[in-house]
């Protein structure tokens, strides 16, 4: 059975390696300085995935954007070993509704890639903007929303 928890500190490395798993595909390296910055602020809503064997395979997480209002899904991400097995989907899950049981009325946004965009989609998700080139050189960044008014 597949277990989350709430980050801690002591899991920096293995997420760290985790990331690593998923550049340059998902990720570019650049990117591993604001994943680090990100995971040293305090109280965040950060959670962490085991499989049924206790191997870490995944963490993301979500904040409140005050200026927008809205919630935004962030740093999610599946260890590239075991991408295709569910766990995305069942991390995507678990975090959606814990932001619908908070958050009912807002809006859950998030920005990925052309590599995963239509994942998201299988969960309500809808294009706004697309940046070309925007993460690196071929690795395009996908702003995507969810109305709670639609799901």
């Amino acid at each position: 059975m597949n277990k989350i928890q709430l980050y801690s500190k002591e899991f920096l490395q293995p997420c760290l390696s985790l990331f690593n798993t998923n550049v340059p595909s998902f990720f570019d390296t650049s990117e591993e300085k604001l994943f680090k910055k990100y995971l040293a602020r305090p109280n965040i809503n950060y959670y962490i995935l085991f499989d049924q064997h206790s191997r870490l395979v995944g963490c993301g997480g979500y904040e409140y954007e005050i200026a927008s209002k809205q919630m935004t899904l962030t740093w999610g991400m599946i260890d590239s070993s075991f991408h295709h097995n569910g766990y995305g989907s069942y991390l995507t899950d678990y975090r959606i509704e814990k932001i619908r049981k908070e958050y009912p009325e807002l809006n859950i946004v998030l920005n990925t890639t052309q590599h995963t965009f239509k994942f998201y989609q299988k969960f309500g998700f809808q294009i706004t903007k697309i940046t070309k080139d925007y993460y690196t050189l071929g690795l395009h960044r996908y702003d995507m929303i969810k109305d709670p008014n639609l799901s």
